[in-house]
């Protein structure tokens, strides 16, 4: 029984061989679906007629019909311009920068891909979508500025020294340029997004008027000096970030005091803040001794508002007592993103439970700015994104503080006449 079976199996294909040489027919529109599968999305389709458009590159256009997770990946949808180049002189007023360098930080490492993170949280921003609910009709993309992506300045991650005199270089490249709205900025503008607080000690950058800039405060400080003279520095941290380069780094040798936790220290001792109106708002770090860690603090010139004032000082208050305290001083703002809690912003280099949340963070600097404090310079630091999760919390509470702190340079910007500085 079994032959008999196989071998009129073998015959079938012989009697129907014509039939093979028939045009293919499974995937014709004419020919109705075999199953429920075929009939559904997972069915087999012609690809032809899916009417596919033609393959392009999607050129880094920011219009409103170009989808906010496409084009390349500059802040917020910026056109690029390459700043270093004197031949872009005029063509704009705020340049976004990077600085990707962290060879200087005490615990987790990572923010030399800050930068690239930032952008990244960002990019459901752009200068098509600038307005929101809570500033009054204001776009800061369009608003007096033409605000541009610069892009990274190169430095090399073996060499700390050289890495930050090549840093030096680009910004000092960028600040020769003149700002293309010269009825209202007499300088460009930066957003430099950052590594560690390393660069702030060696680079001696020439910037002028008011400047939003991430993760340099020294230099900007130094900078202002020449302009403003002492500033009052807002600095919301978790850490005091003014500790003895004794206490932090060991004191073993020049190149080991300085690091991202000695800024406001070395600051100081320049002579560069204010006397008694810097505060730290947000603190809630360790120390190293019971007593002299504070007092160096009270030294420099600060006071604070703990994290946990807030609950019960409430927004209002915290915003009161910031306004009362700096007057009618010059403001310089530095923000640390680990000044928010770690549920709000898990990547940053060195932790602290217990901190704000981005509302509330938003809120006081929002409070300032409806106070009409003088805001002069701006620092947003410490962002890590490796250790940000799935859903990019930290990156794009980075990007929301920078739309915050631009809404206040805008609205509080006055015309200068500046004098241009530079350190040799």
């Amino acid at each position: 029984m079994f032959l008999p079976i196989v071998a009129a199996v073998i015959a079938l294909p012989l009697s129907g061989a014509a039939s093979w040489h028939d045009p293919q027919k499974v995937l014709s529109p004419t020919k109705p679906p075999s199953s429920f599968i075929d009939s559904s999305i997972f069915g087999r389709r012609s690809i032809a007629a899916l009417n596919l458009r033609t393959p392009e590159v999607l050129p880094p256009t920011r219009d409103s019909e170009i989808h906010q997770f496409q084009t390349l990946a500059t802040f917020a949808h910026l056109d690029f311009t390459d700043c270093t180049q004197f031949e872009n002189s005029g063509t704009f007023d705020i340049g976004i920068v990077g600085h990707p360098f962290d060879l200087g930080v005490s615990y987790r490492p990572g923010a030399r891909f800050g930068p690239n993170g930032a952008r990244q949280g960002a990019r459901r921003m752009s200068p098509a979508s600038g307005w929101d609910m809570d500033h009054g009709g204001v776009n800061p993309f369009r608003n007096w500025a033409t605000v541009t992506d610069c892009g990274d300045i190169s430095n090399t991650p073996f060499d700390k020294l050289v890495a930050i005199h090549e840093l030096e270089q680009g910004m000092r490249a960028i600040h020769k340029l003149q700002a293309k709205n010269v009825s209202t900025s007499d300088a460009v503008r930066l957003i430099t997004i950052g590594g560690d607080h390393t660069i702030s000690e060696y680079t001696s950058t020439v910037l002028a008027g008011a400047i939003l800039i991430f993760h340099a405060a020294l230099p900007i400080l130094r900078a202002l000096h020449s302009t403003w003279g002492r500033v009052a520095v807002l600095h919301f941290d978790s850490h005091l970030d003014t500790w003895d380069p004794k206490q932090l780094g060991g004191g073993l040798t020049k190149y080991s005091e300085v690091n991202h936790g000695t800024m406001l220290h070395i600051a100081h001792e320049e002579g560069l803040l204010s006397n008694h109106s810097n505060m730290h708002q947000g603190s809630r770090c360790t120390l190293f001794d019971e007593h002299f860690d504070l007092d160096n603090d009270l030294r420099c010139g600060f006071s604070y508002i703990r994290a946990r004032e807030l609950d019960t000082l409430g927004v209002d208050k915290i915003i009161k007592r910031i306004v009362e305290t700096v007057g009618d001083s010059y403001v310089y703002l530095s923000v640390d993103i680990d000044v928010l809690d770690p549920a709000f912003a898990p990547a940053t280099g060195t932790i602290e439970p217990g901190g704000w949340t981005t509302r509330e963070l938003m809120q006081i600097i929002r409070g300032l700015s409806d106070a009409g404090l003088k805001i002069v310079g701006s620092d947003v630091v410490e962002f890590t994104p490796i250790y940000d999760n799935a859903a990019e919390t930290t990156g794009i509470a980075v990007a929301q503080i920078v739309y915050e702190i631009l809404h206040w340079m805008v609205s509080r910007l006055t015309t200068i006449t500046v004098l241009l500085y530079a350190r040799e």
